[in-house]
């Protein structure tokens, strides 16, 4: 059973090409009144990385179970380097402990002619302990690349997308560009305009492949060390 969080804070933000404006927005959420401070709130890379700080007044804030409390916010961004980035914010309730937030994730955008894109059917088998998958596709995206891959006995799963009540993957897809693995972006990040997913297909997103990469693999691996041989992924 998950922990009873007494307050909701929701970060809401536009990005501009220098800076990012927004509110976070609080609320009680267990029906009863809180005093709550901000302890620091910091644009952070994701997964890991460096995070800048985003200035926040430290004052006591009085938070009510049914209204909105409005609480701006505006940090430069110029200098962060082409990233996948969230808004993380930790509060202090009731001067007893403090409490993690995040906002969706967001990109400071790449240029155009610095990555890889479009779509490279691979539609190969890999085993990995007697496992066996397809990795079907590499879709090279702006701002990310994902691999779809199926395991190979779930062809009865119906058409569409990933259903909400699909228990998490414990395999995963790997990528290596030119011997370096790509990171792998957390689960919640997803393609803006994502290709639909067939009969048991699933999708996993990595960070974007630069244009200049001369050599693309794909593996597929299962939780600790064992993974399938390369999938060599050809590029036009």
């Amino acid at each position: 059973m998950s922990e009873a969080v007494p307050i909701h804070v929701r970060t809401r933000f536009e990005r501009f090409p220098a800076s990012v404006k927004g509110a976070f927005v609080l609320q009680g959420a267990d029906g009863n009144p809180h005093s709550a401070r901000f302890v620091e709130a910091s644009v952070a890379r994701i997964p890991s990385g460096p995070k800048k700080p985003v200035p926040m007044e430290d004052r006591m804030l009085d938070v009510a179970p049914a209204r909105d409390l409005f609480v701006p916010f505006e940090v430069s961004v110029s200098e962060l380097e082409p990233s996948w980035y969230v808004i993380e914010s930790s509060v202090e309730v009731d001067g007893w402990r403090s409490w993690p937030f995040a906002s969706r994730p967001f990109t400071m955008p790449w240029p155009r002619a610095e990555v890889r894109r479009g779509t490279v059917a691979v539609g190969r088998p890999v085993t990995v302990k007697g496992k066996a998958f397809v990795v079907e596709r590499v879709e090279f995206g702006a701002d990310m690349t994902a691999v779809v891959w199926r395991p190979e006995r779930q062809a009865s799963a119906p058409t569409g997308d990933v259903q909400p009540d699909r228990p998490p993957s414990t395999e995963q897809a790997v990528v290596i560009v030119d011997g370096d693995l790509i990171e792998l972006l957390p689960e919640n990040v997803g393609p803006s305009r994502p290709e639909r997913l067939g009969p048991g297909e699933r999708r996993t997103a990595f960070y974007p492949v630069p244009r200049s990469a001369r050599t693309v693999e794909v593996r597929m691996r299962l939780p600790g060390t064992a993974e399938s041989g390369p999938l060599a992924v050809p590029l036009r």
